[in-house]
């Protein structure tokens, strides 16, 4: 288009116009790719309100059993101090100081469980066995095993399945032998099943055969879904016996 001087050309130009185009496609670009993937988590089951509800209520049982531990170590102390004082040992105030610290220890686990849990925020990481101990029983050979199992993460719900013992040694006469849950626990089920969301204890006693001189304990967590491999660990038996 020419306007006044024929050799003066005045040709359209709004580069303005183009600017705020490009600005507001690109805007919507990163709208777009938010709502994707908004809904690509709400698609995988994650819901935010639903995280901070589980988040909040993981906090409460932080602070009741930090609360409870802190009771249960003040009467610990208040026994102790009581019993200490006594010329003779007193039975029954030292089977509850024992009491008390079994629940106290079982309580600190399960904190540092729940602190995990809060502290992670990340992706289920699993079931795992947490702790295993033995104590001894009576008459001799027999056996009670403790075993802990938690998850710790994102869950999709409840767990269920089945945990099973193992123990390798030597027999009477120095020839390794393994026993299996059935040779283990004559008369009673093989197997002890499980069903939790964050953290189970799970006792099984076991019986020795006479002279066996036990190495390894293994246990083995059988996940009722099929495809879940089961979860194997092995510990030396005199790692996890409690004198």
């Amino acid at each position: 288009m020419k306007i006044g001087h024929p050799e003066l050309v005045i040709r359209p130009h709004a580069p303005l116009w183009r600017t705020i185009l490009a600005a507001a496609i690109v805007v919507l670009g990163l709208v777009g790719l938010g709502v994707a993937f908004e809904y690509g988590q709400y698609r995988a089951g994650y819901n935010i309100v639903d995280a901070t509800k589980e988040h909040a209520r993981l906090q409460s049982s932080i602070e009741h059993l930090e609360a409870s531990n802190r009771t249960l170590q003040a009467r610990i102390i208040e026994l102790e101090t009581a019993n200490a004082g006594q010329a003779r040992e007193d039975q029954v105030v030292t089977r509850t100081i024992s009491e008390l610290q079994a629940q106290v220890a079982r309580q600190t686990e399960e904190l540092a469980f729940y602190s995990a849990v809060v502290a992670e925020g990340a992706p289920a990481i699993g079931l795992r066995v947490g702790t295993v101990r033995l104590s001894s029983a009576k008459p001799a050979d027999h056996y009670l095993v403790h075993v802990s199992l938690v998850r710790a993460g994102k869950t999709d719900g409840m767990t269920t399945g089945t945990v099973s013992l193992a123990v390798d040694g030597q027999a009477a006469g120095g020839k390794p032998l393994s026993l299996d849950s059935e040779a283990l626990s004559p008369g009673s089920p093989a197997t002890v099943p499980y069903d939790f969301r964050y953290y189970q204890e799970l006792d099984q006693a076991v019986v020795l055969p006479a002279g066996f001189r036990p190495e390894h304990l293994t246990v083995q967590v059988s996940s009722s879904r099929k495809d879940v491999a089961p979860l194997t660990q092995t510990f030396p038996w005199s790692a996890v016996v409690v004198p």
